[in-house]
């Protein structure tokens, strides 16, 4: 009796819920400023065709002379299928005719449905947005594009970039002398291309290292006064991108451009799929360097929605559609994609790992 009075007496049932990785209004993914360059298609698959080489200039020739003779290297063509990623929700009768969080016991079939729908929706978007952030960053990191499988095997569609060695380095805090800028100096080193606009994003213990460097302490406090004018030199993207924070402005000993200095925090670890280990996004150990300039793509590619009587082709970074069985009724709410990171030129991003002091129990 209590329990019904309960009921009717309280006018709004408080509802709190945490759905972690999903974009704040307003903000960009760091998937979407990793990789800029957005390539759309139907299709299934997609022409990987390497094509890198540096263009020499022209040279002028004598009156009477023929012109000078320039090669064309047609490069390595391949035609690449991106991996689907599917995933889907039963709404079976037992769900049906639960009371669902948000809502009263009492309310209408109908408004309790649309509320299952709703937060099945908002969980599915959430998990589909955490893969593509960390995919993106360990793009960037490895230079591979490494889709994953249920329990974590492998699919067979890694796509390898063949990244430079020389881009790949390594770095011991535990040598007498080591520093946090000799390391920084060796990162930027490394990077080939371009020293404009360039963005570092370090690992904790990294950014450990670099809040704790006298030397940069003392390069930050003789510099605090031109804090609001090293704004306006860092990336505009920057100051959008959800999880990715600005630790510094910074021009590394011995370089000419400066260098903007971010972390990456998200509010949980990522986890691949269901008991999996929990690994951070930007692993505390590592640091890459890259041009926010740099072009790189995110390739979607289609896949088969169903609809009623019929299947069509559709792309986007997440696709939804719906189907049933008969017998219990049952409804599957799916989420679909089929997509792959692309950097125009893999050698345009560098990345260094650390070797850091054991810490103390």
């Amino acid at each position: 009796m209590a329990d019904t009075l309960d009921k009717f007496t309280r006018s709004v049932k408080a509802f709190y819920e945490e759905i972690t990785t999903t974009l704040t209004a307003g903000k960009t993914g760091i998937d979407r400023f990793l990789f800029p360059v957005e390539d759309l298609d139907e299709r299934d698959s997609f022409a990987l065709d390497k094509l890198v080489k540096n263009i020499h200039g022209v040279v002028f020739r004598k009156p009477g002379e023929q012109s000078v003779v320039r090669p064309y290297e047609p490069g390595v063509g391949n035609v690449y299928k991106p991996p689907r990623v599917s995933e889907k929700t039963p709404i079976t009768e037992d769900l049906r005719d639960s009371v669902i969080v948000g809502l009263e016991a009492t309310d209408s079939f109908s408004s309790q449905t649309a509320r299952l729908l709703e937060q099945i929706l908002k969980q599915h978007s959430a998990a589909h947005t955490a893969t593509r952030w960390k995919l993106a960053i360990d793009t960037i990191r490895t230079g591979k594009f490494t889709p994953v499988g249920m329990g974590g095997h492998d699919i067979g569609l890694e796509i390898d970039f063949s990244r430079d060695g020389s881009c790949s380095i390594t770095y011991d805090f535990t040598d007498s002398g080591k520093s946090i800028n000799t390391a920084l100096k060796a990162l930027y080193d490394a990077k080939q291309g371009s020293k404009g606009n360039l963005v570092m994003i370090l690992g904790a213990k990294w950014l450990q290292e670099f809040s704790d460097d006298e030397t940069v302490q003392a390069y930050m406090q003789a510099n605090v006064a031109n804090t609001v004018l090293l704004q306006s030199v860092m990336p505009a993207e920057l100051q959008n991108v959800q999880g990715l924070y600005v630790a510094a402005v910074y021009r590394i000993p011995g370089t000419l451009t400066p260098v903007t200095i971010c972390g990456f925090q998200t509010d949980e670890q990522f986890v691949q799929y269901a008991d999996a280990t929990a690994v951070d996004f930007m692993p505390d150990d590592e640091a890459i360097c890259f041009s926010a300039g740099a072009t790189r793509y995110r390739v979607f590619r289609g896949v088969d929605v169903a609809e009623e009587n019929a299947i069509r082709r559709a792309v986007g970074e997440i696709v939804f559609d719906s189907f049933t069985e008969k017998d219990p009724p049952t409804l599957y709410l799916r989420s679909q994609a089929r997509y792959a990171m692309i950097p125009a030129n893999v050698n345009h991003t560098a990345r260094s790992v650390g070797t850091f002091p054991a810490e103390s129990a």
